[in-house]
């Protein structure tokens, strides 16, 4: 995270550096601003997780691709909810602005990550008091969310330990991202910021320090992801960098190798793990996973006050969704119909 720099404490300062950067056409100086802003004055401040800081600089260069592109020149301090909801049908039609996302339509839940991250640039500018926040709305998804984040099912599960239940360190170390996020219901954010001082085997218990929010919860193990675990920690010292403390390390790369992994690195080497094993696309991801585990507790304790307290949720009404992606549960229905 960016230590803001003394402009941005001096509201008139402030102020200055964020016209001078619109007028300039300065997209570097208005990142800075924004990840000034989300340090000091958004809801999780300096806890903001790299993965959000990333995907709103993402959503700020496209919008300023937009806004400044060859075919309108957009004053960026005065804009109205009429010019967001025309870069919205933009998204939609013709997808992103950037070279990675030229021609590619975006789908609604891409779309409302780029308008949040463009709505925390305009609370930025209102913050330096150089522009307003225009009111706008994200279009809606048609699509139930049961639909969008599937769960694996049990035997593609059963599959992808089984592909991964080698004797060599990169699956051993694989295996267990999997079983944390797919079991003991854990998110990649919290995956690759576990220290092997948060583990305390003998009780089967490991304490995720800074959840989503900053929050913190202790979450119990199985019998057998714990002795999974604690044979990983024996071979890990073999690999481990000086003085690392993270549970799971780089096993590639000179200047990678034994440091901790970053939720990017483990995020394309599930993605490998699943090409290898010809996975549906719907099923790519890591948080999938953590749908995974939600649906497995469920299905397991059918109490969706256990499901939040072991998945972290404060309201049990998001783990509801849970209750509707049990796939298992709906082709025992279908196939009794049959009888």
């Amino acid at each position: 995270m960016l230590v803001p720099l003394t402009n941005w404490h001096d509201p008139a300062k402030r102020r200055l550096e964020a016209i001078r950067a619109a007028h300039e056409r300065n997209p570097a100086v208005l990142l800075e601003l924004l990840e000034a802003y989300l340090t000091l004055k958004s809801r999780k401040r300096a806890t903001l997780s790299p993965r959000t800081l990333e995907n709103y600089r993402l959503a700020v260069r496209d919008y300023l691709a937009w806004a400044w592109s060859e075919t309108q020149s957009l004053e960026i301090l005065k804009v109205s909810g009429d010019d967001l909801d025309r870069y919205i049908a933009h998204l939609q039609l013709y997808g992103g602005n950037l070279e990675q996302a030229l021609h590619q339509r975006l789908k609604p839940g891409s779309i409302a990550t780029y308008l949040a991250g463009v709505r925390a640039f305009y609370r930025a500018l209102e913050w330096a008091n150089a522009a307003k926040l225009p009111q706008v709305h994200s279009p809606r998804d048609p699509t139930p969310p049961e639909e969008r984040r599937p769960a694996l099912p049990e035997d593609l599960y059963k599959q992808l330990l089984n592909h991964l239940s080698g004797t060599e360190p990169e699956h051993r170390r694989d295996r267990i991202a999997v079983r944390l996020m797919a079991e003991a219901g854990l998110r990649i954010s919290e995956v690759i910021n576990l220290q092997v001082d948060d583990l305390s085997l003998a009780e089967r218990l490991l304490l995720v320090r800074a959840g989503k929010g900053g929050k913190q919860r202790t979450v119990p193990l199985s019998k057998s992801l714990a002795q999974e675990i604690q044979d990983w920690l024996k071979l890990r010292l073999a690999h481990a960098a000086p003085n690392e403390q993270s549970l799971l390390i780089n096993l590639g790369g000179r200047k990678a190798y034994g440091r901790a992994m970053t939720d990017k690195s483990l995020r394309r080497i599930l993605n490998q793990h699943y090409r290898d094993l010809g996975f549906p696309k719907r099923y790519y991801g890591a948080h999938m996973l953590r749908h995974t585990a939600g649906t497995r507790i469920y299905k397991k304790s059918r109490d969706l006050h256990a499901t939040a307290r072991l998945l972290g949720h404060a309201n049990v009404n998001t783990s509801a969704i849970y209750a509707k992606m049990d796939l298992a549960g709906l082709f025992e229905v279908v196939d009794r119909l049959e009888e």
